[in-house]
């Protein structure tokens, strides 16, 4: 990887898109006993004890993990110590110091370079057997979280060996696991996370960004670029439902009412399904900051961007189980 790609890698994490929030926003919070599951869960994996092959064990890497933590780390926040602790001088007691008293949004960032650290590709086949396995601790202790899961994609690559060229595949990851919040399970559990699972295909991969992008805004209580980027979800969606279907549009001029008229054309849904659908883009138009607000203040609120973000989630799955079945 280039040395610009890795450091990317690493800069691309929680506390670094925690900007400035609102007054209202409540500040994240993280008990002592859910860092201490957290913390406990990683251990187990990174040592072997829990293999996610019930047939053998990868081996122990709890110290190229810890090593690879630290440097990760300390190259995010440029700093050389993490712990406060100056007698903790290992590298594992340097981040385990740092885990366990740093803020909410640095446990966060923690996790996050957590499943891009280096041993784990050797500890886990799937990326999201441990990001469903965390899920289930903030559900256990009730923390208004969640871990996305991480998509990958196979693409055909052409691999040269000495003077022969063969066709094979390559797997690349769309997207990494980042932490969202959850504060309502139902929503979550019914609207954000299968329409998550629904623009995992690769064929959704820019609105699976955006949409992912407005959760994030939602975390960080950036309501009014969350209600933004849902309805570019939304348009990246059903531009895609366009081009999969063949069905003529203007890729440049065509906004979400003329989209969605093409949709609702070819379909079977009635024609009462347009105004509650639009509602994505309305909102977008009349209260972000996307079009300019003049000289008129635009305030979105939490439960307004709260609404966004499940309505464009239930529009999502609406319109791709009805083109597909």
């Amino acid at each position: 990887m280039p040395i610009q790609d890795h450091l990317r890698s690493i800069l691309d994490t929680f506390s670094r898109r925690d900007g400035p929030r609102r007054r209202a926003y409540k500040p994240d919070d993280v008990s002592e006993r859910l860092r201490n599951r957290i913390l406990l869960l990683i251990r187990d994996l990174i040592s072997g004890r829990w293999p996610t092959n019930r047939w053998n064990s990868p081996g122990d890497y709890t110290g190229e993990y810890w090593a690879d933590m630290q440097n990760r780390l300390q190259h995010l926040y440029g700093r050389v110590k993490l712990s406060n602790d100056p007698s903790e001088r290992e590298a594992w007691q340097d981040v385990l110091g740092f885990a366990l008293s740093c803020p909410a949004p640095e446990f966060f960032d923690f996790l996050e370079q957590t499943f891009r650290a280096a041993p784990m590709w050797r500890l886990l086949h799937d990326e999201n057997e441990l990001v469903d396995a965390i899920n289930e601790l903030f559900r256990v202790e009730n923390a208004p979280y969640q871990l996305t899961r991480c998509v990958k994609v196979e693409e055909p690559e052409t691999l040269h060996v000495g003077s022969f060229a063969t066709q094979g595949t390559v797997i690349r990851t769309v997207a990494w696991p980042k932490v969202i919040r959850s504060d309502d399970e139902v929503t979550t559990a019914e609207a954000i996370q299968p329409a998550l699972s629904v623009l995992a295909a690769p064929h959704f991969e820019a609105a699976n960004l955006e949409f992912r992008d407005a959760l994030d805004e939602y975390r960080r209580g950036q309501y009014g670029d969350a209600l933004t980027k849902c309805c570019s979800a939304f348009e990246s969606v059903m531009k895609c439902l366009c081009r999969l279907n063949r069905w003529p549009f203007d890729d440049r001029k065509d906004t979400a009412g003329a989209l969605l008229r093409i949709i609702l054309a070819h379909s079977r849904l009635d024609g009462f399904f347009e105004q509650p659908l639009l509602l994505i883009a309305t909102m977008r138009n009349r209260l972000s900051s996307s079009h300019g607000g003049g000289t008129a203040v635009r305030t979105v609120e939490r439960h307004v961007a709260q609404y966004a973000l499940a309505s464009t989630a239930a529009a999502v799955l609406l319109l791709v189980h009805e083109v597909d079945s």
